[in-house]
């Protein structure tokens, strides 16, 4: 009984069958009590109107078929008894009470007692008249003025009553089976329509297991069973979420370690060849010196990449050291600018500067000025000769805004949301032209959300790109 639907079908079977049968005990208990009261109450009616009928003088033929009426009605013996307790007529006695009660005899007792002081009595069990049998019986007086002037007592035998009672019982008994088949019914659609959504759970958490990290449940309602299922879909949708996460980081660090092979790979290759030329003693007095050069060159690009490296690595793991004190940006974008101006002349490019004084913010001078050199690095490696590169500052609400635009090739709006990822190049041709890494830009968005701001960039195929940088001011 594995089903979830067939366990709560059984327990509320079961419960329907204990409270059923619980309630079957006690009404027939009730209905036995009720049904022996409500005999009692008619026999005593009954026996009312034939003491009336005596106490009028009625004529011997009247009380004679009221009598018989009487015996038939309840299947009962009758007696009628004197003032003194003897036995007046024995009307409609039966088998038990037949050669055993005659005129004349006298009967004592303590009913006789309470019915000839003018009580009217029910009673139940066996009776000395009757031996062997148990009866129900009353007494009513018969009255004479004040006081009685006899008794009628009628004998009713518990058996033919029983059997009417038992009647009653089974036509309960059969309205309550009925009714119990027809709850099991409907408590099995019960059971199958309260467990449907634990068993969409169930395999929506199976086919989870099995790498469907989409799976949900529908809800319905606001009940336990509908909370319980919201919960499950926000768990299968942050595990969705992690499970992805987790699969595009173990995606980056591939693509990471296939680009960082790739980026040392050319340079190594470099180094190799051109010393193996000059050990080897292949190359000329001239050609050793521009081979030594290439080699300086690529070394310092192998370094720069390493240097690289090592802080992305630190700045993801949140173990880079960064400092946090006040630091005038317009003084750090004036020291980068400066580095830049014998590369704008020697490149045959306009360079403007435009630094309005603006509020100091809190930060890093270093890794600060490291952003404001890679944005310049970036423009003035893409703009041509004769092209322009603009360095600006400017304070904006609640903090500085620091912009580099150039007029190089621009960024297509295809390659723009990737040029923040490691390695990424607009253009993978150029790359050996340009001497970039790929990671300028990378290191850019990591150190100003370090700082706590943004970065942003727009550009225009073939007009150029702007990055924009806004840092928070100091409180």
């Amino acid at each position: 009984m594995r089903s979830i639907a067939v366990k709560l079908w059984v327990m509320m079977v079961v419960l329907m069958v204990l409270v059923l049968g619980t309630l079957a005990v006690i009404q027939t208990k009730a209905i036995e009590v009720n049904y022996y009261r409500s005999e009692a109450q008619q026999m005593i009616r009954e026996a009312r109107e034939l003491s009336l009928l005596l106490s009028s003088g009625a004529s011997l033929l009247d009380v004679s078929q009221r009598v018989n009426f009487l015996s038939q009605l309840f299947r009962a013996n009758v007696l009628i008894i004197d003032d003194c307790g003897r036995v007046c007529s024995p009307y409609g006695l039966r088998g038990q009470g037949r050669g055993r009660v005659y005129p004349g005899m006298p009967v004592t007792g303590e009913d006789v007692e309470a019915v000839l002081s003018g009580k009217t009595i029910s009673r139940q069990g066996k009776h000395p008249l009757f031996e062997g049998f148990r009866f129900l019986w009353v007494g009513t007086p018969v009255m004479d003025g004040d006081h009685a002037s006899g008794g009628v007592f009628v004998y009713a035998p518990v058996e033919s009553i029983n059997a009417r009672v038992r009647g009653l019982e089974m036509a309960l008994l059969g309205a309550l089976v009925a009714g119990a088949a027809l709850a099991g019914v409907l408590s099995y659609f019960i059971a199958r329509q309260f467990s449907r959504p634990l068993v969409a759970m169930e395999k929506a958490a199976g086919a989870m297991a099995a790498g469907n990290y989409a799976a949900r449940v529908a809800v319905h309602g606001e009940d336990e069973v509908a909370c319980l299922g919201q919960s499950f879909n926000r768990l299968a949708a942050e595990l969705e979420k992690r499970i992805t996460a987790l699969e595009r980081m173990d995606q980056t660090r591939r693509e990471f370690v296939a680009a960082a092979s790739h980026e040392m790979r050319t340079p190594l290759s470099i180094i190799k060849g051109y010393t193996e030329a000059i050990l080897e003693g292949m190359a000329t007095e001239e050609e050793k010196a521009e081979y030594l050069t290439a080699i300086h060159e690529e070394s310092e690009r192998l370094r720069r990449l390493a240097d690289e490296l090592l802080d992305l690595r630190r700045m993801e793991t949140g173990t880079l050291n960064v400092r946090r004190e006040e630091v005038s940006l317009g003084e750090i974008a004036a020291r980068a600018a400066a580095r830049f101006k014998a590369r704008a002349a020697e490149g045959s490019v306009d360079f403007q500067v435009e630094l309005v004084p603006a509020p100091p913010v809190t930060g890093d001078p270093d890794r600060l000025e490291q952003v404001v050199l890679n944005l310049l690095d970036n423009a003035f490696r893409f703009t041509p000769p004769k092209g322009s590169v603009t360095l600006a500052l400017k304070p904006v609400a609640g903090g500085v805004e620091l912009r580099v635009s150039d007029t190089g090739p621009g960024i297509s709006p295809e390659d723009l949301p990737y040029i923040w990822e490691k390695f990424y190049r607009v253009d993978p041709a150029r790359a050996r032209d340009t001497g970039g890494s790929g990671l300028g830009l990378a290191i850019v968005r990591q150190i100003v959300e370090l700082h706590g701001g943004r970065v942003e960039v727009s550009s225009t195929p073939g007009e150029g790109s702007t990055f924009t940088v806004v840092l928070p001011a100091e409180n």
